[in-house]
């Protein structure tokens, strides 16, 4: 009993000495602690102290012994203008388990543009211009928006792109089994991808599934931050071969309480 209560209290102290600016990949940390740390927020609370974009690999041994990868999938994060408690959903008496940034695109501009920049050289993004649309035509289910491709040249109001280390934005990428992505939040419209990443549209046991990715960062991109919501595509981490390309219930209810909208 002892031995018990002195194993959990070393747990404790690991997870309240985790940095929350910067959370560092280590292959032996907890792979749920740190994410006390980064998502411990519900809908409309404020996200204090955390960096604009932030993406952490962690190391979880199975009981077989086998290592298996998983990635933060993340994104913006900043405070939310308003804050506000949680509320229940009547339909399934539980709370919901979304969480907004606190902007959003304004909703008299009905047409919203983007361009797939940097993808022809990045193995497993031949098709990222289909991958894209795909999953724009997914949420434009549920917000007030079309979502137009224009040419490169063009100003546009998203832009995707793939980079390599240092691109500029403060956020360098820092190669294979590291970042995988980062987004701003509305109304700066960047979506950046690693392009030393594995990736795929069809991924096998040691890719990442590159449309699950995108529908991801589409979120992040209108609003939302990450969700408690394991099954939803807004939820924090993503495994290697895993297959996230349809939206659940909770990013649905969660797009559309950032715009007020219904779907369609």
């Amino acid at each position: 009993m002892v031995a018990k209560a002195h194993h959990l209290f070393a747990i404790l102290l690991l997870i309240l000495t985790l940095n929350q600016h910067t959370i560092q990949s280590k292959q032996n940390a907890s792979p749920f602690g740190f994410l006390k740390s980064l998502e411990g927020r519900r809908k409309g609370q404020n996200v204090d102290g955390l960096p604009k974009s932030e993406v952490t690999t962690t190391m979880t041994i199975t009981e077989n012994g086998e290592s298996n990868v998983t990635r933060l999938v993340d994104a913006t994060l900043m405070n939310p203008r308003n804050t506000t408690i949680p509320k229940k959903d009547e339909n399934i008496n539980r709370r919901s388990l979304y969480k907004v940034f606190g902007t959003k695109w304004p909703t008299t501009q009905t047409q919203l543009t983007y361009q797939v920049l940097s993808k022809t050289l990045v193995p497993g993004a031949q098709n990222m211009n289909s991958i894209v649309e795909a999953a724009f035509s997914k949420w434009a289910q549920h917000c007030p928006f079309t979502f137009q491709q224009i040419v490169e040249g063009d100003k546009s109001d998203f832009r995707f792109s793939f980079f390599k280390g240092d691109h500029g934005d403060g956020r360098p990428f820092d190669g294979p089994d590291g970042k995988l992505a980062h987004s701003f939040h509305p109304t700066d419209g960047r979506s950046h991808f690693d392009a030393d990443e594995n990736w795929s549209d069809d991924p096998g046991k040691d890719q990442f599934d590159l449309p699950s990715v995108v529908l991801h960062e589409m979120g992040h991109l209108l609003g939302l931050s990450h969700s408690d919501d394991v099954n939803a595509v807004m939820y924090a981490t993503i495994r290697v071969g895993q297959r996230k390309r349809e939206l659940q219930d909770d990013d649905i209810k969660g797009i559309q309480a950032i715009y007020n909208s219904s779907s369609s």
